[in-house]
């Protein structure tokens, strides 16, 4: 059991794609810290063409290998979906419909997708029932506020879209509820507030150094405890 255990994380991190090194004009990185062998939380980059660059965050309920499945068919109708270059609004509603064909009793994922074009600055984001992400811009961090249903519950969904033009220096971070979810030994929970501000203190940092970071001080307020829930990030930075 303990082979196989070590076989699907090997197989599951070979599904996670790198980031992407083209120059799309942002600086971006990805995390994922797995509470056991295998993991509920997926991240993914969808090229969109030499200027644009699509990319998304997500959580599927419950933990394990179980878990680990459902998000790899996810990942593999995302990447389906690819090619129609769809908008993230439109994306989300056509990746519900498509799960919910395949839906699993008892089994939902929370998503948030997002498109970067490069030539126009201009980020359009739209998440279902996914922890809103974090925009910093002008020194202050705050959180979007998104509304969606998760995947595989309600096959006719539609999804709000969120767009903005951002200027260099400008930091969008998605992320799991692993983070600010994640207890002290008292029981008391990281919470957004402290990331958001974390985030604004640390803001100079490149991308990677900053989700680095956010994981570093999320342990450190666990002292040292087990990963309870899975915890990923996605940032990224206006260059």
């Amino acid at each position: 059991m303990e082979r196989e255990l070590h076989a699907a994380q090997r197989m599951q991190g070979a599904l996670l794609r790198p980031v992407p090194g083209d120059d799309f004009g942002i600086d971006i990185s990805a995390r994922i810290l797995s509470a056991r062998e295998v993991c509920g939380d997926l991240y993914d980059f969808l090229r969109y063409g030499p200027t644009r660059l699509g990319f998304g965050l997500g959580d599927v309920s419950g933990k394990g290998s179980a878990a680990a499945l459902y998000g790899a068919v996810a990942i593999g109708i995302l990447r389906s979906l690819a090619p129609r270059k769809l908008l993230p609004g439109e994306l989300l509603a056509e990746l519900n419909r498509l799960i919910c064909e395949r839906r699993i009793e008892g089994r939902f994922m929370t998503f948030c997708f997002a498109t970067w074009r490069k030539p126009t600055r201009k980020l359009r984001v739209a998440s279902a029932g996914q922890t809103q992400p974090f925009l910093y811009r002008g020194g202050r961090c705050e959180q979007l506020k998104l509304t969606g249903f998760p995947f595989g519950i309600y096959d006719d969904v539609t999804y709000e879209e969120w767009s903005m033009i951002l200027d260099p220096g400008d930091i969008i971070v998605f992320h799991s509820d692993g983070l600010s979810e994640a207890p002290d030994p008292d029981g008391n929970l990281f919470g957004v507030q402290r990331l958001a501000r974390l985030i604004e203190t640390h803001a100079a940092l490149k991308s990677g150094e900053l989700a680095d970071r956010l994981l570093a001080e999320v342990q450190e307020f666990t002292r040292g405890g087990a990963v309870t829930d899975d915890r990923t990030l996605v940032v990224m930075k206006v260059l």
